[in-house]
């Protein structure tokens, strides 16, 4: 999913998706991550993952489906 967000996002000349952790809540050995994911000119988009990355994956899903990709 990061890739073809990556890729839309530069087949629609815009730069490259950014990721940033926006919380991590929960225990140390459960904790639950909240990522927000920008492609500039579009509305940002947050999702929650397990880990980091499964959370950039499921925002990147998310965004791809919310723009018609998917």
């Amino acid at each position: 999913p990061k890739s073809a967000l990556q890729e839309w996002a530069q087949g629609q000349g815009r730069p490259l998706p950014t990721y940033k952790v926006a919380s991590q809540t929960g225990s140390d050995h459960a904790p639950t991550f909240t990522v927000a994911v920008e492609v500039e000119g579009v509305a940002p988009l947050t999702a929650q993952g397990r880990s980091r990355q499964e959370a950039e994956k499921a925002a990147a899903t998310a965004m791809l489906k919310r723009e018609g990709v998917i």
